[in-house]
C-alpha cells in the first residue's frame, strides 16, 4: 500500500471518530397521528390525515410534470404548497357557502344536473344508436348502494354548482360566467389574506 494513501486512510478514519464522538444522539422521530393538527384556518381545523391525502391528490394531478422518478426538493415544497393552498381556499370557500347558505344537498345536486345535463354525461348513457336513455342516468345517480365513481361524479358537479351560486351571489352585476369566476378568484385572495391562519406544516417535515 502506498505510505501517502496509508496516512491519507488513517486521517479519515480518525477523523470520522472525532465526528461520530462529538455528534449527539439523535433523538427518535416523534410519531404523528393522523388526528393531529397541520393547521387551523379561521377556526377550522387542518389534520393530518388531511393534509396527507390532498398532498398525495396534488402530486398524482401534477405527475406528469416531474420529469424523474423520484421527487425534487424543489418540487416537493411546490406541490406541498399547493396541497395547503388548496385546503385553504376549500375551507374559505365552505364557511362562506354555509353563512350564506348556499350549499347543496345531494338530491338537489341531482336535480340540477337533470335539469341541464352535461355532455360527458349525456354521452356515457347514449347507446349505440345515437339514443340518450335519461332514465337510466337518473336511476345511476340517485342508486343508494355504495358506488365510489359516481360518489366522485356527485361531489364533483356538487362542489361545481356551489361555486358558481357563490360567484354569482359576490358579483350579481356580472354578465358573463367568465367575470363571475374572476371576481371570485379576487374575492378569494383578499379573505385568505384577512383569515386567521396557524401554519403548523414544518412541525410535521413539510417544507
Amino acid at each position: 500500500m502506498n505510505v501517502h494513501f496509508k496516512y491519507l486512510l488513517l486521517s479519515l478514519l480518525l477523523v470520522t471518530q472525532v465526528t461520530i464522538a462529538q455528534t449527539p444522539e439523535k433523538k427518535p422521530r416523534k410519531k404523528h397521528k393522523n388526528s393531529d393538527t397541520v393547521g387551523v384556518v379561521s377556526g377550522t381545523v387542518i389534520h393530518l390525515y388531511d393534509f396527507r391525502e390532498q398532498l398525495a391528490a396534488t402530486i398524482r394531478e401534477h405527475r406528469s410534470e416531474v420529469p424523474d422518478t423520484v421527487v425534487s426538493d424543489t418540487a416537493y415544497t411546490r406541490f406541498v404548497n399547493m396541497a395547503w393552498d388548496k385546503l385553504v381556499a376549500d375551507i374559505i370557500i365552505e364557511n362562506e357557502l354555509e353563512k350564506r347558505k348556499l350549499t347543496l344537498t345531494t338530491e338537489k345536486t341531482i336535480d340540477k344536473i337533470m335539469k341541464d345535463i352535461p355532455k360527458e354525461l349525456k354521452t356515457t348513457f347514449t347507446d349505440s344508436t345515437g339514443v340518450f336513455d335519461e332514465k337510466a342516468l337518473r336511476a345511476y345517480l340517485k342508486n343508494p348502494k355504495p358506488d365510489l365513481q359516481r360518489t366522485k361524479i356527485l361531489d364533483y358537479y356538487q362542489i361545481l354548482f356551489e361555486q358558481q351560486r357563490l360567484a354569482a351571489a359576490i358579483a350579481p352585476m356580472a354578465r358573463t360566467e367568465e367575470e363571475r369566476m374572476k371576481r371570485l378568484g379576487i374575492w378569494l385572495k383578499q379573505k385568505i389574506a384577512k383569515a386567521t391562519i396557524d401554519d403548523r406544516r414544518t412541525a410535521f417535515g413539510y417544507y
